[in-house]
């Protein structure tokens, strides 16, 4: 018999803490990427008030004005 039980039990344990660890490495990185997503949202609504706000005159011209 090549492998006792104590190596495919130790075996088994490192493979679910991989597991794991990749799950929770995934997790911390959808989190981080959620707040960042909120708070690009948040400035943009900060740097960009609603044409309710600035009487409705939408987005600003390019060019030379007339």
């Amino acid at each position: 018999m090549e492998g006792s039980m104590t190596d495919r039990r130790d075996e088994e344990r490192e493979r679910t803490r991989r597991e794991r660890e990749a799950r929770e490495g995934d997790e911390r990185r959808r989190e981080h990427v959620e707040r960042r997503f909120d708070d690009l949202k948040e400035a943009w609504r900060r740097n960009h008030p609603s044409e309710a706000e600035e009487g409705g005159k939408g987005w600003p011209r390019k060019g030379r004005s007339r």
